[in-house]
């Protein structure tokens, strides 16, 4: 499995390298690709290790600081390199990256939240979920304190779905993602019961039709996983009583809304991702036949 790292000599991008490096330990080829991404007003482009880069000014030897220290920061026993590269969109130019070195996701360091609730990305990162065509896993300081009590391994992926078409596709990517990390996977639903339903039969109705819906798909998928519908007033209030070990990952889907192979953020995912406190995988949309 590899990853890029959109890296910054800072906290966050300490702790990006963190979970990235988590994610793909294990895995078949694990390899972190380590982004510096610079204004495109600094032309500049390297990849470290590797020869020189033929750029010798005040601005390569910080670029080679940062590589080096970006570098000390993985785990024994996953390859890395850096590449440096001016561009004109860090976005952009991420996603740009990403693709040219065949990775499987964006990793970056450093949620946000709002005193509402809702999940407030940096510019960066909302640009990200509303345009990549790679999943983007997200780290806080919070999240990296479950991976931590868990040795800096991923014990289990919680793979968050709703009950409408869709469900299947996610399902069977988190259901992949989990067997390549040789862990156990979890298909969680959250229910506002004031938006589902007006009598407690009727919520009964729905959670017991979502069950049952959610064991075909497994069935189908030929998965193992386990089932966890939980029942609050408020997405907020559902999201609240889920229980956690350490080491767990999240992974979402993208909204309805979202292009074919594409992240898009709906507003539900929204506040789910501002009350978790465990690191979190956002998946693109997937057309599926099966």
């Amino acid at each position: 499995m590899k990853l890029l790292v959109g890296y910054t000599a800072d906290e966050r991008g300490a702790e990006a390298i963190e979970l990235a490096s988590a994610v793909v330990a294990g895995t078949k080829n694990a390899s972190l690709q380590i982004a510096i991404v610079l204004p495109a007003a600094t032309p500049f482009s390297a990849i470290y290790p590797g020869g020189d880069h033929g750029y010798e000014s005040i601005l390569s030897a910080q670029v080679d600081a940062w590589a080096a220290q970006a570098l000390a920061l993985v785990p024994a026993g996953i390859n890395a390199s850096v590449v440096a590269r001016s561009v004109s969109s860090i976005a952009e130019g991420l996603i740009e990256l990403g693709q040219e070195f065949e990775a499987h996701g964006i990793v970056l360091g450093g949620r946000k939240r709002h005193v509402g609730g809702f999940f407030m990305p940096g510019n960066i990162t909302n640009a990200l979920l509303h345009s990549s065509p790679l999943a983007v896993f997200m780290s806080s300081p919070t999240s990296l304190d479950s991976l931590r009590n868990a040795g800096g391994k991923i014990t289990r992926l919680t793979c968050f779905v709703g009950d409408r078409p869709g469900a299947r596709a996610v399902i069977d990517l988190s259901a992949r993602i989990a067997e390549a990390r040789q862990v156990k996977l979890r298909v969680a639903t959250l229910v506002a019961h004031k938006d589902v339903a007006v009598t407690a039969e009727d919520l009964d109705a729905h959670v017991k039709n979502t069950r049952e819906h959610l064991v075909q798909v497994i069935e189908e998928l030929g998965i193992e996983a386990q089932i966890d519908i939980v029942i609050g007033g408020t997405i907020d209030a559902a999201s609240s009583q889920l229980s956690w070990q350490p080491g767990d990952l999240a992974l979402l889907g993208s909204s309805r809304l979202a292009a074919n192979r594409r992240l898009f953020i709906g507003p539900k995912a929204q506040r789910i991702l501002g009350n978790l406190n465990v690191p979190i995988g956002v998946i693109p949309t997937l057309e599926t036949t099966r």
